[in-house]
């Protein structure tokens, strides 16, 4: 039996290779990791699904899915990616806020002088 990739044409395999590489080229870069985790807060990913009403949490659970499936195109590009992400962007959030630390305590220095 053939699996999935296998059973792909030459154009959709080159297809295929290509958004592998457009997610790696994204996941290389701070902003990239940036827009990736921003996008699987936006499906609610990290959020009780539950919303206290049919409607509304069929609703997050299709968002849910939507962010499970992107973590899934990681998982497939490379089982470390998505860790991987999780980590950079704490890194980055880190940053952001010793940076933030940093200029408070500029401003703070200044009204002193």
């Amino acid at each position: 039996m053939l699996d999935a990739a296998e059973a792909l044409t030459e154009t959709q395999r080159r297809e295929r290779l290509a958004v592998d590489q457009a997610f790696k080229d994204i996941i290389a870069m701070p902003s990239g990791q940036r827009v990736l985790f921003w996008m699987l807060e936006q499906c609610a990913i990290y959020e009780d699904a539950y919303a206290g009403e049919n409607n509304a949490t069929n609703y997050m659970l299709g968002r849910q899915s939507s962010g499970r499936r992107l973590i899934q195109k990681l998982d497939e590009i490379d089982p470390r990616t998505y860790p991987a992400l999780l980590l950079a962007v704490a890194d980055l959030k880190a940053m952001t806020i010793a940076a933030s630390r940093s200029a408070n305590q500029e401003n703070d220095d200044d009204d002193e002088a």
